[in-house]
């Protein structure tokens, strides 16, 4: 008499198994298109920088931090050194860490540098870090990594 009704029962509960699987399988498909959404409107953005022409030459020394929401009486900016060279290539180091790669200035006042190597080691895929121009020197350069945060780096 009982075995009707057991049968019944697990039925229902591989329905709900079953339909549980299939929604947790549909969700985390989601997410993973707009993963991959957002990484591809990110490489099309890189992609669409335009080379200027324009190089950086020699050593540079960072010498401020502006950020509006670090407070005034913060220490002093990180020690941090970036060397530029006429084909296109930097070098970046502070008291632990050292990056290489690849830079362009863009038509539209912007840094793009391309990092390749991390303390000596090859990364998989570069890492693009974007910075605007906002004001350019002989012996400086003032960069706006945020809408809240720019950089001076003077030529040592």
């Amino acid at each position: 008499m009982n075995s009707p009704h057991l049968m019944r029962s697990w039925i229902k509960v591989g329905k709900l198994v079953l339909a549980g699987a299939v929604a947790l399988l549909a969700v985390s498909c989601g997410t993973s298109t707009q993963s991959r959404s957002a990484g591809a409107q990110q490489a099309s953005d890189t992609d669409s920088i335009e080379d200027s022409g324009k190089r950086l030459s020699g050593e540079f020394v960072l010498s401020a931090v502006e950020d509006v929401y670090r407070p005034k009486n913060a220490s002093a900016p990180l020690q941090m050194v970036v060397s530029f060279d006429e084909n296109g290539n930097f070098k970046r180091q502070d008291k632990s860490r050292v990056e290489e790669g690849a830079y362009l200035i863009g038509t539209r006042s912007e840094l793009v540098m391309y990092i390749e190597k991390v303390n000596g080691e090859l990364l998989g895929s570069a890492r693009v870090d974007r910075y605007t121009i906002i004001d350019q020197h002989d012996d400086s350069i003032t960069l706006e990594s945020s809408p809240s945060k720019t950089l001076v780096l003077r030529k040592r």
